[in-house]
């Protein structure tokens, strides 16, 4: 290959990803009410300038709904923003910092373990896409897909797994490694203006949908009872130690506090028996001794079992941002011009939280 060649291989090669990029932000995943959020996260870290944050979270739904970002930074001057998405698959875990740390020297990273049950591995095609379809074509979107696609045979190939077979069946591996091949047809059914121009969350991103909603949840019935974990659920906890270890990057697991059933509990409290017995720093925010702690109020900080409100995250983040700057000290940039957007999302959500709540109050 002569260097003429060569180079036009490698403008080739640029100008198919940029147009791979493009197919998939504007034929990917629809912005709906239940996805808008995760294209916002998403798009808000891909325009976040570099190595800004201190702390990234990553887990499923759980992890926005009780992590009120702008409050820490408000309190602290730290920069802590939440990754997740809904059912976020754990076995990615590992592939969303690798994501995070292409752009955000990250000094810690907060994984939350509720995904570890074997209900919640079960690998699903919003919640694999959830994930997939956000990330711009990479390599580590490459390793994402094939671990993904792995992980899927392997989960419904288990004499344990119920209709694995015809789960199988069901795989399209190509859309998932192109997903305008599943979404191409969107234009007959309608495009959005944020499949553009893309969308951003000017709160860091705070969850907003149902975060004035209130319903009176029974406590949980803390149980001491565990399920032993199998092969499967203790690799996935594995390769995420070892990613922290191998890359010095601190982990801190975390079972994020909620209603747990009581068939829920003993997976969770096997993992993170699991996970302390291997060194590993974890907090079970699901025992009487930290609901008492934080304050929750099963009655009204939550807007259904799994999910605390906006009045039960600010209650966790008051919490959880005292701990981390206690045991990571984080360094103050309170102040510092290029961290005024965090002073922006704060008064943001001070306005979104104050007008919610209001509003909440006057339709009751």
């Amino acid at each position: 290959m002569t260097k003429r060649q060569g180079l036009r291989l490698a403008v080739f090669i640029v100008l198919l990803g940029i147009i791979l990029n493009a197919m998939v932000g504007v034929f990917g995943f629809p912005p709906n009410d239940g996805t808008v959020s995760i294209k916002q996260r998403f798009g808000q870290f891909y325009s976040e300038p570099e190595n800004t944050w201190d702390c990234v979270m990553v887990g499923a739904s759980c992890v926005d709904r009780q992590w009120v970002a702008p409050i820490a930074w408000k309190d602290y001057g730290m920069t802590a923003y939440p990754m997740n998405t809904a059912r976020q698959p754990l076995i990615l875990a590992v592939n969303v910092l690798k994501e995070v740390r292409e752009k955000q020297d990250v000094k810690l990273a907060v994984v939350d373990i509720r995904g570890i049950r074997m209900a919640a591995l079960k690998p699903g095609d919003v919640q694999m896409r959830n994930i997939l379809d956000n990330m711009r074509y990479s390599k580590n979107r490459y390793e994402a897909v094939k671990k993904m696609i792995s992980f899927y045979k392997t989960y419904f190939a288990r004499d344990d797994v119920k209709d694995g077979e015809k789960m199988l069946k069901k795989l399209d591996e190509a859309s998932l490694y192109f997903p305008f091949l599943k979404y191409h047809s969107r234009w007959k059914t309608g495009l959005y203006e944020s499949d553009f121009v893309g969308v951003t969350s000017d709160m860091k991103g705070v969850y907003e949908l149902k975060a004035f909603d209130v319903e009176n949840v029974k406590p949980t019935k803390v149980l001491d009872e565990r399920k032993e974990l199998n092969e499967l659920q203790i690799s996935v906890l594995d390769e995420i130690m070892d990613y922290g270890k191998e890359t010095g990057l601190e982990i801190l697991f975390v079972s994020s506090p909620s209603q747990l059933t009581k068939n829920e509990q003993p997976e969770i409290t096997a993992a993170v028996d699991y996970l302390e017995s291997k060194g590993a720093n974890v907090i079970n925010f699901n025992t009487d001794e930290k609901y008492q702690e934080i304050g929750i109020d099963f009655s009204q900080d939550l807007y259904n079992g799994h999910h605390l409100n906006s009045r039960g995250a600010v209650k966790f983040t008051n919490y959880f941002a005292k701990y981390l700057h206690e045991h990571y000290q984080f360094e103050d940039k309170r102040g510092r011009e290029e961290y005024k957007d965090w002073d922006e999302a704060y008064e943001n959500y001070v306005k979104f939280y104050e007008a919610g709540w209001k509003k909440a109050e006057a339709s009751k």
